[in-house]
């Protein structure tokens, strides 16, 4: 029996063993599958983690290319009458929430499409969903400011000196401007652009040339971005207004994600930029060659191109710049810049990604709008309207201190005009009276009626050889109202009160009939039958802070302008010894070369062209050069250097302007 007890004792062993073999299996696996579980856990946390933080850099980004097209809209409204009675439109708070709006970045899915697809009782997955309601944490300005009750952003000016000498920032942001304490007020609640801010001497930081001496606009380097109006780093003449301000993603939802909030803050710039550039449009641009057919001969271009859109044909070549377009560039032919050709697929998939591979920095001497990055370029263009005067109102109505009309407009911009007010007939509207508005040497205007019946002698009269502005009518039956620049500074002094020509250096020429359409007492009269005509511009050595005639009327250069150099300024960075004109600029609906059908004579142009066309509709050839009586010169007769501005110094008295806006994180 003994044995049998035996043998039962062994059995009940090796149940024992296997139920420990079986138990300890099974304790591997659960601890395996808690290991996995633990490991998805792991993983689809990591996941979830790094979902919210590219959410939130895809809302940062959206959030600052809105900002880019919405600050400077902003800007203009708050320059035009009528911006008092709506402020609260234009504050930086309700610009944050603008550009948070059309970014859609306090939604992570539009309730619209919840509720098209039935979800609306489903619980959201997205816990980077953000809440705007409190913009005030979610924007901020980087550094203390002496104004705490609107502090969204740091404003670029000396009043913010605890931000400049800020140790975080300080060091990373531009040249400040100098401005009074009321608009550094306005500054701080709103985007200002205005002729009151200036540099300042004790700030030059990036500044080329002394703030003294050019407080509106400097040399600038021009920055590192894809936009081609200038090369990165290349100077250009410019004055920047900045703001900074913080972006802080995540702050209101960091107990749910368990993220810590993401602050990043940035430097948003305008760039007011005169136009210095070789060539420039508005609307669509025609190179190398001319509307009839002919091919340009004769012609240089060196710097830069602006147009919405560009289109070569035949032969273009450009040194030193490049091709910018807001929207289009269109190769045609051959097209050259520095010797190196630009290929009609230059921007194709595949080819912008092998240059920007084969390249050591982002910029192309060829682009278009939509691979430029955080950038925007707004020309300043009120068109043809824009060579007559209109009131920006009362300061009271707007919020800036510059109104919008001055701001753009060249006719507001003059310091002398005349203006006809009387004509001798509607069939033959030759002028016989006209009001002269000048700038006195007290800083005022006044003005005076001249009329043929009394204090206004022909050319044959006594006196009548002195007084700059005659009338005739040319060969082609324009009626022309004659102007003798070099008998302006002579005239100016004879009237005792007024300031010089290097005051009164800009000349508004304009015949604007009344709501009837009349000139004075007559009928209806057809401004094209008026015109007017540049002589004795040859010596524009008096003018020599430069000269700016500005004019409603076809303009007719009846005499070479401008022929005479100057010594380059002092300080002013262009090269002792190089040639140096008085800064000119000429603003007309339409321009004619010459007063005479027969003359043979060639054209020859040195300097810039810019269009005033606004209609996206058309296509500016730049080089389509009338003579008299519609006569079209051929290619043989034109002659042009076109080059960039090298200092603010060549910037004539009145100009057209454009923003550059872009946006840089401060690391």
């Amino acid at each position: 029996m003994k044995p049998l007890r035996k043998h039962n004792s062994l059995r009940r062993q090796d149940g024992y063993t296997t139920f420990v073999v079986v138990a300890g299996v099974s304790l591997i696996i659960i601890a395996m599958t808690t290991f996995a579980l633990r490991g998805n856990l792991t993983s689809t946390q990591t996941q979830a983690r790094a979902q919210v933080k590219q959410d939130y850099s895809q809302k940062e980004d959206a959030m600052l290319n809105a900002l880019i097209q919405i600050v400077p809209n902003k800007a203009i409204g708050a320059m035009k009458s009528g911006s008092q009675a709506n402020a609260s439109q234009y504050t930086w708070n309700q610009i944050f929430k603008d550009a948070a709006e059309l970014a859609n970045a306090d939604e992570s899915i539009a309730p619209e499409l919840i509720d098209a697809l039935s979800l609306s009782d489903a619980l959201s997955a997205n816990t980077g969903q953000l809440d705007f309601t409190k913009m005030e944490e979610f924007v901020v300005a980087p550094a203390e400011t002496r104004d705490a009750t609107f502090n969204h952003v740091n404003g670029g000016n000396w009043w913010e000196y605890i931000m400049l000498g800020d140790p975080a920032v300080g060091s990373q942001v531009p040249a400040a401007l100098r401005l009074s304490y009321s608009d550094y007020l306005l500054d701080k609640r709103y985007p200002i652009i205005s002729r009151s801010k200036t540099y300042v001497n004790w700030y030059q930081k990036g500044l080329s040339l002394s703030p003294d001496l050019y407080p509106d606009f400097n040399l600038l380097q021009y920055p590192d971005i894809k936009f081609g109006y200038k090369r990165p780093g290349e100077l250009f003449v410019a004055k920047r207004n900045w703001w900074i301000f913080s972006l802080n993603f995540g702050t209101d939802n960091e107990s749910i994600t368990q993220i810590a909030s993401v602050k990043k803050s940035y430097v948003l710039s305008i760039y007011e930029v005169p136009s210095q550039i070789p060539l420039s449009a508005a609307t669509a641009l025609q190179l190398g060659r001319h509307s009839n057919g002919e091919d340009w001969e004769n012609i240089s271009v060196e710097g830069g191109v602006y147009a919405d859109e560009i289109q070569t044909r035949g032969t273009f070549d450009l040194t030193g710049g490049s091709l910018a377009a807001g929207t289009e560039v269109s190769i045609n032919g051959t097209t050259t810049i520095d010797g190196t050709a630009i290929e009609a697929d230059f921007d194709a998939l595949g080819e912008r990604e092998k240059r920007a591979l084969n390249s050591q920095s982002d910029f192309h001497a060829a682009s278009q709008g939509g691979n430029i990055g955080k950038v925007a370029f707004i020309p300043i263009n009120q068109g043809a309207d824009s060579l007559l005067k209109k009131s920006d109102g009362n300061r009271s109505l707007r919020l800036s201190p510059t109104g919008w009309h001055d701001y753009s407009r060249p006719a507001n911009n003059t310091e002398m005009t005349v203006n006809v007010t009387e004509v001798s007939s509607a069939e033959s509207p030759v002028p016989i009276e006209f009001e002269f508005t000048y700038r006195d040497d007290s800083g005022g205007t006044q003005t005076k009626t001249y009329n043929r019946a009394s204090n206004w002698p022909t050319e044959q009269s006594p006196g009548g050889d002195s007084f700059p502005f005659q009338t005739e009518i040319l060969e082609d039956t324009k009626i022309a109202l004659i102007t003798n620049i070099d008998r302006i500074p002579a005239f100016l002094a004879s009237l005792g009160d007024a300031a010089d020509e290097t005051e009164n250096n800009s000349l508004h020429l304009v015949a604007e009939p009344d709501e009837n359409e009349k000139i004075g007492e007559n009928g209806p009269v057809d401004l094209k039958d008026m015109a007017i005509t540049l002589r004795g511009g040859k010596d524009l050595r008096p003018f020599s802070n430069g000269l700016s005639v500005v004019t409603n009327l076809r303009m007719y250069v009846g005499e070479s302008l401008n022929t005479f150099t100057l010594p380059p300024p002092d300080n002013s960075g262009i090269t002792a010894g190089s040639d140096f004109y008085p800064p000119l600029s000429l603003f007309a609906p339409e321009k004619r070369f010459g007063e005479t059908n027969d003359v043979e004579g060639r054209v020859k142009i040195e300097g810039q062209l810019n269009s005033l066309e606004i209609d996206q509709s058309k296509v500016v050839n730049p080089l389509d050069i009338q003579g008299a009586g519609e006569r079209d010169l051929t290619g043989d007769k034109i002659r042009a250097d076109l080059k960039s501005l090298r200092s603010p110094a060549e910037l004539p008295p009145v100009y057209q302007m454009n923003w550059l806006v872009t946006i840089e994180e401060i690391h």
